[in-house]
Formats: structure tokens, C-alpha cells, sequence
């Protein structure tokens, strides 16, 4: 007859995988990211700001929207600028924002 072999797990080793599965586990949830802006709508030379804060967020722009009497829009790009800080724009001085968002990385 034929030998069947049994093999066992030991407590230390079920101890020891337990262990690095808890460490590897995130003790808190990541932080979505958050964004915010804000803008001197319909002021001529007016500026603009934007931030974003939070996990996966690396860099942020503000765009602002630049509208003149004769109705053209031009967009302003703000700096690229690190987590949870504000990147500024302006409109030229005869033009004024009509909106604003924001790019992330």
C-alpha cells in the first residue's frame, strides 16, 4: 500500500503570514482628492485660483476663462504648483474671467 503523506501548516507560520498581511493592509482610508476654485467673475483684469489636495495628487493649474467685449474667449493657465497649493491666474486688463476650473496630476 501507498503512503499518504500529510502536510500541516505550524502556528508559527500561520502567525507570521497573519502578520505581513497586516502590515501590508492600510490602516486608514486613503484621502480622496479634493479641489477648489474660485474667481473675480466678470472683473475686468480679474484673477483666478485653484487647488487640489489629497491622495494621488501631485500637481494642479488653474485655467481661467477670459472673456472680452467683442466675446472671445481666451484661457490663462496658472503655474503648475505641488499638493494643497494655489496656482493664480489673471486676465489682461481688458478682459474679465467667465469661468474657471483646474487640471490635476
Amino acid at each position: 500500500m501507498g503512503r499518504i503523506k500529510k502536510f500541516g501548516v505550524s502556528a508559527a507560520a500561520v502567525a507570521a503570514i497573519a502578520a505581513a498581511t497586516t502590515l501590508m493592509s492600510p490602516t486608514a482610508p486613503a484621502q480622496a482628492a479634493t479641489c477648489s476654485t474660485s474667481a473675480q467673475i466678470g472683473i475686468s483684469g480679474g484673477t483666478g485660483w485653484a487647488m487640489c489636495s489629497g491622495t494621488g495628487v501631485t500637481q494642479t493649474r488653474v485655467l481661467l476663462f477670459c472673456q472680452n467685449s467683442s466675446g472671445i474667449v481666451t484661457t490663462v493657465y496658472g503655474p503648475w504648483v505641488a499638493n494643497s497649493v494655489k496656482s493664480n491666474a489673471q486676465c489682461s486688463s481688458n478682459s474679465w474671467p467667465a469661468s474657471v476650473g483646474h487640471q490635476r496630476i
